[in-house]
């Protein structure tokens, strides 16, 4: 008798949830019908079909037909395995090359041609019901009611979907928050006075920068939402999936795409106000800001608080420089890291440290024994494991080789021998897959003396960059810059005090591998990792 696995499906939290036992019961009756002894069960609860990825109960399915534990997958309909035409296909194939047959209680036994008119079919269905859904949303907006989402100063009405009414305690901090941007006063430097006052924040404990400014192209955030003015605007954004990671990814709409209706009754904002912040908004950089150039500095994106993990971002100079200051400080207050650092004066000190820590070849010597040390553990251990596969590979080889005997001389029937080689070759077929996907480990790691030699030469360049440039360097020198340095900490001190600089950073550019990582302290030379490698 075949070994069956079942597997259903459905997709949404408004679906009941008795579905899944509904398609079981079915797809059992079907199993009984063929003569199947079904073994396993599979599901994804609430979860679309839209991509393979991000289902557990499908993931475990395939893993299980690798291990080759059942003969024939039973589901209700080729939509509850996938609504993606290529995933459907993928899906058969996988399952036709373990020898697993496809065969659903609408449909049948699945052949290449019924995979490719029900893929077309499932992926039709779901893109019009999404074009059903958004045609819906519009009669939402354009009745004046609220399609989605939640904005600060409103919440829904019970029993009336889609109405919202406005939150007065909320609504007073939306129009004071108006009222101190048009005053001159700064995103951040609002979100401190609120912080400070112990006003609630729309979501988590503090408020911040981004919350009050939001973003220009998607209209969001308290100072760009145009409800506030007494205006929904819908389909400012689409949704799409990423299908190397099954994620949903936000793209902005055209203008033209976007609905748009007055809602009089949800206006917190004078009209006057809300145009006066719109101005300030497009005279501060409006919508297109995030495009404008980045800095070049060879420290960007590299800067650390000490305080509190925040990034550093630069602030206005004075004049010794460009200063830089904790960000999570300027955007909520939460940090008690106030202090401002000359960034110039910290590249020097982080270029010149690196100088003298590679100037220095026996640093790098100790690193590598403590390296090597590491890798013999675990090459070790990389080849007990091959040991342990080759051993159960043979035994799963002899095992099967004493039935294959039994049965050549009579001692065994041919049912009981079926259901004892099945395991064996199963076993067989798992060992030579890892051995196959395991290479051997390497006995010899070395120093790459090219690769240390250019990385000096590029930090004596970043040196005379650091003292000539004003700190931008070219890609081609501050790459291999960044593949040593992962971050540079700059720790909270007292004014007038030096400056406390960490570096961490990684050797994986000058070592024979990956997995290389080491902790580098400034002014204390480099410490030789002793876990995380």
């Amino acid at each position: 008798m075949k070994r069956a696995a079942i597997y259903a499906r459905y997709s949404t939290d408004l679906q009941n949830d008795q579905s899944v036992e509904d398609q079981f019961r079915l797809c059992r009756a079907h199993a009984e019908r063929l003569g199947l002894n079904v073994v396993r069960e599979f599901s994804d609860r609430a979860k679309s079909g839209a991509s393979m990825l991000g289902r557990p109960g499908l993931a475990n399915l395939i893993q299980a037909a690798d291990r080759a534990e059942f003969d024939v997958l039973v589901s209700e309909a080729p939509d509850r395995i996938s609504r993606d035409i290529a995933d459907l296909a993928h899906i058969h194939k996988t399952l036709k090359f373990r020898g697993v047959e496809m065969n659903c209680v609408n449909g049948g036994a699945m052949d290449t041609v019924q995979i490719g008119m029900y893929g077309v079919i499932g992926q039709m269905q779901r893109e019009e019901g999404a074009k059903k859904v958004k045609r819906g949303m519009v009669g939402v907006v354009r009745s004046g009611r609220n399609p989605g989402g939640k904005a600060y100063g409103y919440r829904p009405i019970f029993g009336r979907k889609g109405e919202l009414e406005i939150v007065e305690d909320e609504a007073a901090t939306v129009r004071r928050i108006y009222e101190l941007y048009a005053g001159g006063r700064a995103p951040r430097s609002i979100a401190a006075i609120l912080n400070e006052e112990n006003v609630p924040a729309p979501r988590g404990e503090r408020w911040n920068a981004s919350t009050i400014n939001g973003s220009g192209q998607r209209g969001n955030g308290i100072l760009r939402n145009p409800i506030y003015a007494g205006r929904i605007v819908w389909n400012r954004i689409h949704m799409v999936k990423d299908p190397s990671t099954g994620r949903r990814i936000s793209r902005v709409n055209p203008e033209s795409e976007q609905e748009e209706v007055a809602a009089p009754h949800l206006q917190i904002v004078d009209s006057g106000l809300f145009d006066i912040v719109q101005q300030r908004k497009e005279a501060t950089g409006g919508a297109d800001r995030a495009k404008g150039p980045r800095s070049k500095r060879i420290l960007s994106g590299l800067l650390r608080c000490g305080g509190c993990g925040g990034g550093m971002a630069l602030v206005g100079p004075d004049r010794s420089g460009n200063r830089i200051q904790c960000s999570t400080f300027r955007e909520s207050g939460t940090c008690k890291n106030n202090r401002r650092y000359y960034v110039e004066r910290i590249e020097t000190e982080v270029v010149d440290g690196l100088r003298r820590q590679f100037a220095d070849t026996s640093i790098i010597e100790a690193y590598v024994e403590a390296y090597q040390v590491e890798q013999k553990r675990l090459r070790g251990d990389a080849q007990r494991a091959r040991a342990n596969a080759q051993r159960a590979l043979q035994e799963a080889k002899d095992g099967i080789t004493k039935i294959v005997e039994k049965i050549s001389k009579g001692l065994i029937e041919d049912d009981e021998a079926a259901a004892l080689l099945a395991p064996l070759r199963a076993e067989r077929d798992r060992q030579k897959a890892i051995l196959e996907t395991t290479e051997e480990p390497p006995n010899v790691i070395e120093i790459q003396p090219k690769a240390v030699k250019r990385f000096r030469e590029n930090i004596e360049s970043l040196a005379q960059i650091v003292r000539e440039k004003d700190g931008e360097a070219s890609p081609e020198i501050a790459a291999p810059f960044r593949q040593l340095v992962a971050a540079v900490v700059i720790n909270p001190t007292e004014k007038g005090q030096p400056y406390e600089i960490n570096i961490k950073g990684y050797l994986s550019s000058l070592i024979d591998s990956e997995l290389s990582v080491i902790k580098m302290v400034a002014e204390e030379g480099f410490e030789p990792p002793t876990q995380g490698l």
